[in-house]
């Protein structure tokens, strides 16, 4: 959980040093993530300076003091923004978002020529962002399609990354296979969460356009679940650290994964209660499944694509056996 911190708060305040206190609102998990996977990548434990340790918000490192991945994560943050803002821009013309664009004018523009300093393929990422525009106004677009140009993007920063690393050739592959999974996950949420207030504001909404419904979209986030897992078994990341971005991905899936179980049991009368004392249950209905661990049949395990039983690290299940 400390290096997880330090991550999380050092891409902050990189950013705030970097490209100015108002930039740090924009600070995205996503981006820590990236940085987290690149430290992890290192042959060498990063060292972090008494200003990222410190838990004072607005005790900010030095810039010789940045570690290379932080800058990077920071940088991407600030870029990934953009193209987000201008996504909404597009979409709906909000005038909320173009205010943030002109606010944020200046911390774009510094983040891009940082980008081309490091001889990003901005321009790519930013045809990336033509073609997302592109796609969702298909009269006919696929879930699959809309979500490619995300995947795309993300795989290119991931990519770019591995560049930075040094790492080889295998290795750059897999952590682009990674970045592009993980930005089609990150597509596919953000729809099923939104759906409700994209249909209220008349935004566009990839389930709603391509006529997917929820238990579609989160079977296909469920197989990108597995995807993810599977890119990060081969990285060259320690098998521990493996342990905790694979366990963090689970709980971070759980809720809409768990969601859409329990309403589809229910909605087949096979639901169950069970009063449960864990934090994260609220002793409703939820669907069985295998004994995944050879020891129980506890109800969330099957849904979250393990390979052992998991329900205690993710608070879910009164199963004494697990």
């Amino acid at each position: 959980m400390e290096l997880q911190r330090l991550h999380y708060c050092g891409t902050c305040k990189t950013m705030g040093r970097l490209y100015g206190q108002k930039s740090r609102v924009l600070l995205n998990n996503d981006a820590v993530f990236l940085g987290e996977i690149l430290t992890a990548m290192q042959p060498q434990s990063a060292a972090f300076a008494p200003s990222y340790v410190s838990r004072n918000c607005f005790a900010l490192p030095q810039k010789h003091q940045i570690p290379w991945a932080l800058k990077y994560a920071a940088t991407a943050n600030v870029i990934l923004t953009q193209l987000k803002v201008l996504d909404h821009i597009a979409d709906t013309g909000s005038k909320i978002f173009r205010m943030a664009s002109w606010l944020y004018s200046r911390e774009f523009r510094k983040a891009s020529l940082s980008m081309v300093g490091i001889h990003f393929p901005l321009k790519e990422l930013y045809s990336l962002m033509s073609m997302q525009i592109e796609r969702e106004k298909e009269p006919f677009p696929t879930i699959e399609s809309v979500a490619e140009p995300t995947g795309a993007a993300t795989r290119l920063v991931f990519r770019h990354g591995a560049v930075l690393a040094e790492v080889d050739t295998a290795a750059a592959d897999n952590l682009a296979a990674l970045g592009y999974v993980f930005g089609e996950i990150a597509y596919l949420v953000d729809a099923i969460e939104d759906q409700e207030e994209d249909t209220r504001k008349g935004a566009f909404n990839a389930l709603s356009a391509t006529q997917t419904s929820k238990e579609e979209a989160t079977q296909l986030l469920r197989a990108k679940q597995k995807e993810m897992l599977a890119c990060l078994s081969v990285l060259p990341v320690d098998e521990e650290r493996k342990k905790v971005f694979a366990s963090r991905l689970r709980s971070n899936l759980a809720p809409i994964l768990l969601a859409d179980s329990q309403l589809n049991m229910v909605g087949r009368g096979r639901g169950r209660t069970r009063t449960s004392s864990r934090r994260g249950y609220d002793g409703g209905p939820r669907p069985c499944c295998c004994d995944c661990c050879g020891m129980c049949a506890c109800d969330c395990c099957s849904d979250l694509a393990c390979d052992c039983c998991i329900c205690e690290a993710l608070s879910c299940c009164d199963c004494a056996s697990c």
